[in-house]
């Protein structure tokens, strides 16, 4: 339940700082419209380590803020579906100026309950789970569960918060240990 908290709050803060920051650039979903998700490690070519620079060269710029409560930034790439809070997006988290945790999230359409997947329809794993999935295929990718931690990093694994939406993949998320994903 926690791991849910933290990805929702994480995609929330990133949707706040998408409404204050106008003067910082409007951002949009990221650029590739195919990615390989790998549990642990990466969402396409954002991996643990690369510079900011590096994410906005391979996703487009993003609207990124500063958190002084944790010293890290936040980058988000954020859909601008009226219908979707929270919004279908990417979000990296940087500590020391380097990626430290990574997540993507489908919308949920706040009339229906759906989930809003577009760009991110094919960033899939190698076993073709990606957001929409049925959870009870994507948690085989984590022996079952929807959290695991392995070598200091985490993958969590987050369904859906509507009836409509409960039994699939809403977001996936990937963190080293000490990254504070908001």
């Amino acid at each position: 339940m926690k791991a849910r908290r933290a990805l929702t709050i994480a995609i929330s803060g990133a949707a706040v700082v998408a409404l204050i920051a106008p003067a910082i650039g409007q951002a949009a979903l990221p650029e590739p419209t195919r990615a390989l998700v790998v549990p642990f490690k990466s969402i396409g070519p954002v991996k643990f380590g690369i510079s900011r620079a590096k994410v906005f060269d391979k996703w487009g710029a993003g609207m990124c803020a500063h958190e002084d409560t944790t010293g890290q930034d936040t980058c988000a790439w954020l859909s601008t579906s009226p219908n979707d809070f929270p919004p279908e997006g990417t979000a990296v988290q940087l500590r020391g100026g380097e990626v430290c945790g990574v997540m993507m999230r489908a919308g949920t359409n706040f009339h229906d309950g759906s989930l809003t997947i577009t760009r991110l329809k094919k960033w899939r794993t190698e076993e073709g789970i990606g957001l929409g999935s049925k959870m009870r295929d994507a948690k085989k990718l984590l022996g079952g569960t929807t959290v695991k931690r392995k070598h200091g990093v985490t993958t969590v694994l987050s369904a859906g918060t509507s009836n409509e939406s409960r039994n699939l993949l809403e977001g996936i998320e990937i963190y080293k240990d000490g990254c504070h994903v908001t």
